[in-house]
This record gives structure tokens, sequence and C-alpha cells, in this order.
């Protein structure tokens, strides 16, 4: 059970009510509804990277998944999970990142990934040889993406542990990142 009760949509201003109601019904999003200049403004910078990003999607989700495991984020682990499946992640890569199990099933890429977020978790930011490292197999835009994904995923792990933040009692049928797309896509 959550440490505080997620906010009453009747006390939300109506465009965060409205814009809650559109997104995938996730209980993160309930909490940060409670922050009324967050919610829409850190859901324009999830979707940016989940929908528009130029990060390859498994290298995201590899990244993300990695994050959870660092911090012993259940909801954010049980999340990806199910979004790794979606876009059809090598199940046994999966439960590698989350056991912390030899990577010798990864690519070179795949590997400098997960020491980039190993590092930046752990450390605070990516060592000069596992940035010079990054800097030859991803472009400028993928490098700051990557950083911002760790970052982001940090902070929602805090946040779900701090707050303790339960899974859904119904689960998303799907990924929700499209429909996270609609409703930033309904603000312009």
């Amino acid at each position: 059970m959550a440490r505080i009760p997620y906010p009453d949509p009747d006390d939300m201003t109506p465009e965060n009510r409205d814009f809650l109601s559109a997104l995938p019904q996730l209980n993160i999003s309930r909490m940060l509804a409670g922050s009324p200049s967050l919610l829409i403004p850190l859901t324009r910078v999830f979707s940016a990277y989940l929908n528009d990003g130029v990060l390859d999607e498994k290298l995201r989700e590899t990244a993300i998944l990695r994050v959870g495991q660092l911090c012993n984020c259940e909801y954010e682990i049980i999340h990806h999970k199910r979004v790794a499946r979606l876009i059809e992640m090598d199940p046994e890569k999966v439960e590698a990142i989350l056991r912390g199990s030899p990577l010798d099933k990864f690519s070179e890429k795949e590997r400098l990934v997960l020491r980039f977020v190993d590092e930046q978790v752990l450390n605070g930011g990516a060592s000069a040889e596992t940035f010079a490292a990054a800097e030859q197999q991803l472009s400028t835009a993928e490098l700051i993406e990557l950083s911002t994904v760790i970052g982001v995923y940090t902070m929602v792990s805090q946040i779900c542990l701090s707050f303790g933040i339960e899974m859904e009692d119904t689960p998303i049928a799907d990924t929700g990142i499209r429909d996270m797309k609609r409703s930033i896509d309904s603000l312009s």
C-alpha cells in the first residue's frame, strides 16, 4: 500500500484530471498527479524518449531494466519486463540483466550500455574510459538520451520506493507507450 493516498481526481486541476484520465492507468502516474506542476512536464519527458527517441528501443529497455535491478525497484522491473517481452527482447538477456549474470550473451554495445548504466547509477556518472567507449558506439543524441533515461528511471525508482507505489490491480494491456504519446499530442 502506498505511504500516502493517491490524489483524488476531484482535487486536481481540470487539465491534470483530463490528462491523467487519458494516460495508461499506472500508479506512478497517479502519484505524480499529486504535484500539479510536475505531472504533464514529466510525462512529456517520458514520452520524448519512449516515443520519439533515437536510442534503439532494446538498448533503452536494457538500460531501464538494469536501473530497476540496481535500485531494487520491483514496480519498474515488472513493467519493463512486459515492455521487453512486447518488443521481443531475448528473455535470456532480460533475466541476465535482472540477475546480474555474466554478460557473454550480450553484444559489445549492449555490454557497454550496461557498464554505462552501472557507473552512472553507482558512481554518479560514467568514467572517462566508459564515456570514450560509448562515444565510439553511440551518437551524441543517443548518449544524451541514454544518460537521461538512466537518470529518469533512477528518479522514478526512488519515487516508487519512497512512496511505496504498488502494482496496479489491473495491468495495462500493452506497453502504454503509444497511449502516452497520444495524451501528450492532445495538449498541442
